[in-house]
């Protein structure tokens, strides 16, 4: 285990965290990304304050606030940054990092690992069984709430109360992706050890 300002971290984690602390490093803090970002209004940190938080290294604060959470990847940050930083990829990677450290589980978090395990399941979104997932991890009787909602949108034929699946070879490539990234992430401990 590796510490970095009192906290532990794997030795596959800690060697990530330091390679995004020498990516944002040349951040100056010029705001562009979070006068871009459409969620910004949305986060505990705008997508400036968590680069500096990174720069800092106050990586623990960064992996438990709602900000990496609630972007939406739509690169309009990364696209924009006259530094380069490719904003939209490291919160990703502090999303990957925030699982695997074992983070309490947030909103964000809950809803990420339902979509992609309807994803998975399925090789499309099923949105009934996306927000099953999500109220039952995070609030069971939010459910109750978003059903008149469905109901509406069931009248209207915009979903439907049984998933449409891909195709037995799209759903077989839809798994291998899943499979690869498994495999790299698990792969990538080994690596960074031997580094």
């Amino acid at each position: 285990m590796n510490h970095i300002l009192g906290r532990r971290f794997s030795p596959a984690a800690a060697s990530a965290l330091e390679r995004i602390a020498e990516e944002v490093s040349v951040c100056m803090q010029c705001g562009t990304c979070a006068g871009s970002c459409p969620t910004a209004p949305a986060m505990d940190y705008t997508p400036r304050a968590l680069m500096r938080l990174l720069q800092a290294g106050l990586f623990d604060e960064a992996l438990r606030s709602r900000t990496i959470w609630m972007c939406t990847t739509c690169y309009t940050c990364t696209v924009r940054c006259p530094r380069d930083i490719h904003v939209t990829d490291i919160l990703g990677r502090l999303r990957g990092i925030a699982i695997a450290e074992g983070y309490a589980e947030t909103a964000g978090m809950t809803f990420n690992k339902a979509f992609l395990d309807v994803v998975r399941r399925y090789g499309r979104m099923f949105e009934p069984e996306l927000l099953i997932r999500y109220h039952l991890r995070q609030e069971p009787l939010g459910i109750l709430g978003a059903a008149p909602i469905g109901l509406a949108l069931f009248q209207k034929g915009k979903i439907s109360p049984l998933p449409e699946r891909l195709p037995a070879e799209g759903l077989a490539q839809i798994r291998r992706i899943f499979e690869a990234v498994e495999a790299r992430q698990k792969a990538a401990p080994a690596a960074s050890s031997h580094a």
